[in-house]
């Protein structure tokens, strides 16, 4: 194949890739081009706040429509607190609803749905639990103040009496909360002693748990293996069923060797820890065995008084084919250089559910990345089209002309006539000069991009030629 052919084609399949990639770029992202160009800064289709639907409005019109839903709210909900066969009604003041941050979380994070931000006024719960002639010290207001700003978030219409018995700060009884089992393989030795080593450990009220500390106490050393993200898996899928607060979690570029993608943790002594905080105001117990070839994970500790829940939603992600052209290579001949491999994107939430089995807060811990691994394929260069053979009235090929030439003799300005033969040679001796340099040029340059690309190919993302008939 000539190397002037050769780089039309590549020339021509580049404007393809490139007209391609901006079309479905502005597919993707057409909606927030045209909001950017023309400053109409809408939220998504099917946006909801809360229980509050804000599709399509702008952010002025969001908050305007969620305040006034807030106002009609504080004065019509009917939750109140319930103390033996006392009940005291909740006043709208008790709570503090951030509008304006949760518009600008929306708009930021351009999701569908995020809960209505709000805060408790803790002096007023005060207030109201010493109406009730018991001592607040009894209770803890964390979790009290967690389910209040749960049925605020979702505007609850239901009549709801809320327990304070269920509330207690302290509690003797141990129970058991939640276990996980994560498999490892029955060859493994450091991990084996590590648990037998650990045992259990408590978590202390108000106390922040770390992980790399834990295991330094067990004489882990910084030249520890991989199979220790055993630990930071099995714990926080205990951790999903608690109401404590994740502080650090790291995780891998590839899918989790031990543990459940969006549901694992990565760790080693130097950089990565794990760590987690309990706000309660009780202490709780972690139980590590090992069995088999598994490890298992048990917390111990007084309940709570809602369940918590974790959801991990996956989206898959297809490998892309990018090919690659080789000198190498003829005719139909296709070389698989590498396999593709499906990616992900694993989002993961934990629902609190209260004891009527209604959601009242879905809060989304993170995000894990998968990259999909694309599949690569060489072919051969595709043949060039032929030129197309000029016949005359009996099907007989007619002979090529010069474009820029007649046979039919031309007259100068004096009259005098040639038939353009010594000009026309020369204009065309320096035409081909002039090109001769240039392919020359792009000779060099050609073979430059080939060293690049390796093997002489071009390499030309999701796009694939055929031979003319095929």
């Amino acid at each position: 194949m000539g190397e002037v052919a050769r780089r039309g084609l590549v020339k021509t399949a580049g404007l393809i890739v490139v007209s391609t990639i901006f079309i479905s770029t502005f597919s993707i992202f057409g909606t927030s081009s045209y909001q950017m160009v023309f400053g109409e800064d809408t939220l998504p289709e099917n946006s909801l706040i809360g229980s509050v639907s804000v599709s399509g409005l702008q952010p002025a019109e969001a908050k305007e429509k969620i305040e006034s839903e807030i106002e009609a709210w504080q004065t019509t909900q009917r939750l109140s607190l319930h103390h033996d066969s006392e009940n005291i009604k909740l006043p709208g003041e008790l709570w503090n609803f951030q509008v304006n941050e949760t518009v600008e979380t929306m708009t930021a994070s351009n999701t569908e749905e995020v809960p209505l931000l709000v805060t408790i006024n803790t002096e007023v719960l005060t207030e109201l639990i010493a109406e009730l002639g018991i001592n607040r010290e009894l209770f803890s207001l964390p979790l009290l103040s967690e389910v209040l700003s749960g049925y605020a978030s979702t505007l609850e219409k239901d009549e709801i009496p809320i327990d304070l018995a269920n509330y207690y700060a302290t509690s003797d009884s141990m129970e058991q909360l939640a276990e996980s089992k994560v498999k490892g393989t029955s060859d493994l030795i450091l991990v084996p002693k590590v648990v037998d080593s650990i045992k259990n450990v408590t978590i202390e009220p108000e106390q922040t748990f770390s992980l790399q500390e834990l295991l330094r106490e067990a004489n882990v050393t910084d030249k520890a293996t991989d199979s220790l993200n055993l630990f930071p898996s099995a714990i926080l899928e205990v951790l999903l069923h608690t109401n404590f607060e994740l502080i650090e979690r790291h995780t891998s570029l590839n899918l989790p060797v031990y543990g459940e993608p969006g549901l694992n943790g990565v760790i080693n002594m130097t950089n990565q820890d794990f760590k987690f905080y309990n706000p309660n105001q009780s202490s709780y117990n972690l139980e590590f065995k090992w069995e088999k070839d598994s490890i298992v994970v048990t917390l111990f500790g007084p309940t709570f008084p809602l369940t918590y829940k974790p959801i991990v939603n996956k989206e898959k992600l297809d490998p892309d084919t990018i090919i690659q052209y080789s000198e190498a290579l003829s005719g139909n001949e296709k070389a698989i250089i590498q396999e593709g491999k499906e990616g992900y994107l694993i989002t993961t939430y934990r629902e609190t559910i209260d004891q009527d089995q209604r959601v009242i807060n879905k809060e989304k811990l993170f995000e894990d990345f998968y990259s999909p691994i694309h599949r690569i394929e060489k072919k051969a260069y595709p043949e060039p089209p032929s030129d197309p053979i000029t016949t005359d009235e009996d099907g007989n090929p007619m002979p090529e002309t010069d474009s820029e030439g007649s046979d039919e003799s031309q007259t100068d300005e004096n009259g005098s006539s040639n038939d353009g033969t010594s000009n026309n040679s020369s204009q065309t001796d320096t035409t081909n000069g002039d090109k001769d340099s240039e392919d020359s040029g792009n000779s060099e340059g050609s073979k430059e991009n080939e060293d690049q690309t390796g093997e002489g190919s071009e390499v030309i993302k999701g796009l694939e030629y055929q031979k003319e008939g095929e």
